[in-house]
């Protein structure tokens, strides 16, 4: 026979199942850093922004990144949509004004992509940014979900016609800075409870549901994936979590099969924060060689519009208050408040918070030989 629990001691263990049947189990609290490993004050650490596309000299933004210890890489994007020479002219100049603010990313022409000599010429265009200081190539979603293929299929980004182009920048140890498909969310029906809610309900070109035509996500990573296969030494940077930030043992699972595949976390910290604190931790913690801070904030003026001063000043500051969210989410510990929801911050210790903050884009970018800091 078991002895009887004391009285006192059941009542307690039937209030925390009643507790957990009306609210769910409770968060793992994520223990402190250990002494000496406490994070520093925003201000203190260095933060590169991997993945930004800014395309105007406003002196109150560059204000901001010397007052708040920010830099960022500019990334050129889309290669189809016209833009490539506006693109890269601004994106240049702004590298020459502020090198040390805007070391730059290129991207190539996708309109001339059945043409013949193809891959020369846009191996011979890179090269001329490389030239003028890009430090990495993007690729973007328009391919695999958008342009297609001369036999009406859609060009996936493991397409032989861009092999030469990615054994190209193995060769040169350029990165390929790759935002390939969504998150699984442009596949699924919309739900308001998703972070991605807003961006497909007010951009259904890139929500999928109910487009059976078009390529699965599923298909989609297994070429991004292929890609790594094919060109073993290409350093691939998978931009928004690799969009994978549903399944972070999918992310691990890659990370652990191809050491040059590395992540960024550009518009995905808020996915982060529905993952158990935890276990996005640990995942933080053994793979703190492989993980990249941004966060994908666009100015594009040159696409129209007249920006005006007051719309500049929000733009700066909607951009330091994001920096400050997502530090206070990796940085802090305890209960803190993220996009309006009561989130178990990170808690990660120096030495990771400053790999994952500045030093692995760094190493990975090769930044210290454009902008040294």
């Amino acid at each position: 026979m078991h002895p009887s629990p004391h009285p006192l001691r059941l009542a307690l263990g039937l209030f925390a199942l009643a507790l957990t049947a009306a609210h769910g189990p409770a968060q793992t609290r994520v223990a402190p850093p250990a002494p000496g490993e406490s994070a520093p004050a925003f201000a203190e650490i260095l933060k590169i922004d991997v993945h930004s596309h800014i395309f105007e000299d406003i002196p109150e933004l560059n204000a901001m990144f010397r007052r708040s210890n920010v830099r960022t890489i500019n990334v050129c994007n889309r290669g189809a949509d016209g833009h490539l020479e506006t693109m890269h002219r601004i994106a240049l100049e702004l590298y020459r004004a502020h090198p040390d603010l805007f070391p730059f990313t290129s991207t190539f022409d996708l309109t001339r992509r059945d043409q013949p000599g193809y891959a020369g010429e846009a191996i011979a265009w890179l090269d001329r940014t490389f030239k003028n200081g890009a430090v990495a190539v993007k690729i973007w979603k328009e391919v695999g979900i958008d342009l297609r293929r001369p036999d009406g299929a859609f060009l996936l980004p493991d397409d032989p016609i861009f092999d030469p182009i990615y054994a190209h920048l193995a060769r040169r140890g350029k990165p390929l800075h790759a935002h390939l498909a969504e998150p699984i969310d442009a596949w699924l029906p919309l739900n308001p409870k998703s972070v991605h809610y807003g961006y497909y309900s007010s951009n259904p070109e890139w929500h999928l549901y109910g487009k059976p035509s078009y390529p699965s996500h599923a298909t989609i990573i297994a070429a991004r994936d292929h890609i790594l296969e094919k060109h073993p030494q290409l350093v691939l940077v998978g931009a928004h979590l690799g969009s994978l930030e549903h399944d972070l043992d999918g992310i691990a699972q890659r990370l652990d099969r191809h050491p040059n595949f590395h992540i960024e976390c550009a518009a995905r910290t808020r996915n982060l924060t529905r993952h158990p604190s935890e276990k996005v931790r640990a995942f933080f913690l053994k793979y703190q060689d492989r993980i990249m801070y941004g966060v994908d904030m666009s100015w594009k003026p040159y696409l129209g519009g007249q920006p005006t001063a007051a719309l500049r000043q929000a733009y700066v500051r909607r951009l330091e208050e994001r920096y400050r969210s997502d530090y206070a989410f990796y940085a802090g510990t305890g209960e803190i408040k993220y996009d309006g929801r009561a989130v178990q911050a990170l808690g990660l210790p120096r030495r990771v918070l400053e790999k994952f903050y500045s030093g692995n884009t760094r190493r990975v970018f090769k930044l210290d030989a454009v902008a040294p800091p």
